[in-house]
């Protein structure tokens, strides 16, 4: 039935006049959604889109005025917002099955849109690292080695695995993707002081935290109905390829293997320190 709805949606999309089109969820039970040229503002029929498109994904988007909020802020620079999305297509095809593997919602692959624009070398003020941006506390508390040689917060694979299984035990200790998602940004001591639902109590929250969590949320409408917002996102990038180093090796003997120049090594390898790859590494190349 959603295939249905999709059609409909295409047939009207192209008119600035709202059009009725009807959805029939159940027997006794049609909603009648307002259809046209929606732009993230706060009338009525941008409401009722955001809704709608929420309910075709894992994890439901409310229908906030936040949300919208944050689709506005991201569309005042599309071509950034494109270029990450874009981006994402070169790892996405190594986090899902990591996401998928731990019963995660596929959606958790947009999270490192907004922690790191997809950039797997990006460190913050505060030095978290990496695309899932983690803090080496919380990094060792999921397993990941940080020494002279290494640093696995910037390794795609590892750093996605300790990712996804923080996301799932933070899942399972607040109950609701926003708590989990806030605690992911502050702390889980953080949404412990606030607690509740986070939208009724945000505000006792920290200010970024408070923006976080609309733009996940922003970031999976956005991606869903890229064309309603005249977005082009490129998804045929050539996806990073990967070799599991068994011994101890130096980087020369990779780079003459894998035919890579240092220069591109770097670029996709910022978990390699130095002149040495420690046994069980992995390297990245394309």
């Amino acid at each position: 039935m959603w295939k249905i709805l999709v059609v409909l949606l295409l047939l009207y999309s192209c008119t600035p006049k709202f059009k009725e089109v009807v959805y029939k969820r159940s027997k006794d039970n049609v909603v009648v959604i307002q259809e046209g040229n929606f732009y993230p503002d706060l009338d009525e029929e941008s409401e009722k889109y955001v809704y709608i498109v929420s309910r075709s994904l894992h994890i439901p988007v409310p229908n906030r005025w936040e949300i919208r909020k944050s689709l506005a802020l991201y569309l005042k620079n599309k071509s950034r917002i494109e270029r990450i999305l874009s981006r994402m297509s070169i790892y996405e095809p190594i986090i899902v099955p990591i996401l998928k593997k731990y019963g995660l919602p596929e959606e958790l692959k947009f999270l490192p849109v907004i922690e790191s624009a997809y950039n797997p070398s990006a460190v913050s003020r505060a030095g978290a690292g990496g695309l899932w941006q983690f803090m080496s506390s919380t990094a060792k508390r999921y397993g990941l080695k940080i020494n002279s040689e290494i640093d696995e917060r910037f390794d795609i694979i590892k750093s996605t695995d300790a990712a996804a299984r923080l996301l799932r035990d933070l899942y399972k200790r607040f109950g609701s993707w926003e708590l989990a998602l806030a605690a992911y940004h502050c702390g889980e001591g953080c949404v412990l002081r606030a607690k509740g639902d986070f939208w009724n109590n945000k505000n006792k929250l920290p200010p970024e935290t408070r923006s976080y969590v609309p733009s996940f949320f922003a970031v999976l409408i956005l991606n869903r109905y890229p064309y309603k917002y005249g977005l082009y996102v490129r998804e045929n990038a050539k996806p990073v390829k990967f070799v599991r180093i068994r011994e101890r090796t130096e980087v020369k003997k990779v780079l003459r293997y894998l035919n890579l120049s240092l220069e591109e090594f770097k670029r996709l390898n910022p978990h390699i320190k130095g002149s040495i790859i420690p046994a069980g590494s992995y390297v990245y190349f394309r």
